[in-house]
């Protein structure tokens, strides 16, 4: 296994819902195929609907290997992170590259931390889709006071990993 493979199976952020919200599939991409794998396959309601897969990513192992890895959508093939992209290149060396994949870990399990201590506990939905819905509560009235001051820290480590994500994982072409 080189370098880059154990980079990425020491991260795992693109599909376990700390990057991303879903993954869109090409109109050249078998949904049907993709359903045989065990994958669940959802359509988007706009006037020309758009097959995806919500993230996290049903294929993601606890070991962050892909379970359909030669079958992927090609959002998956083509995705490199920034970290990956500068270890590659040299820019950075693997040790500082495995550091910056450990600090957005970090970032990422305080956010889910304080998702669970605001009530939101559906880990089949991407942190983003949980962030939107625990403030949607709380826009609503819907959550306690101790709810309600953690959804405070959630908010400020939110934007903390994402503005880490815009700075460190993706890269023009993600944009």
């Amino acid at each position: 296994m080189n370098s880059g493979e154990q980079l990425c199976l020491a991260c795992g952020m693109c599909c376990d819902g700390s990057l991303f919200d879903n993954v869109r599939l090409q109109p050249e991409e078998s949904a049907e195929d993709l359903k045989r794998l065990g994958m669940p396959v959802k359509l988007s309601r706009a006037k020309l609907p758009v097959a995806f897969l919500r993230q996290p990513c049903r294929a993601l192992g606890e070991d962050c290997a892909c379970a359909i890895y030669s079958q992927r959508p090609a959002q998956c093939r083509s995705f490199e992170c920034g970290v990956f992209k500068e270890a590659q290149s040299g820019a950075i060396s693997y040790e500082e590259a495995h550091r910056l994949v450990k600090q957005g870990r970090r970032k990422a399990d305080k956010v889910r931390k304080l998702l669970v201590a605001t009530g939101e506990t559906d880990e089949a939905l991407s942190l983003g889709a949980r962030f939107r819905r625990v403030q949607r509560w709380v826009q609503r009235g819907e959550v306690d006071a101790e709810a309600g001051a953690s959804f405070a820290a959630l908010g400020l480590a939110m934007h903390k990993l994402d503005l880490f994500a815009h700075e460190k994982f993706y890269t023009e072409e993600d944009a």
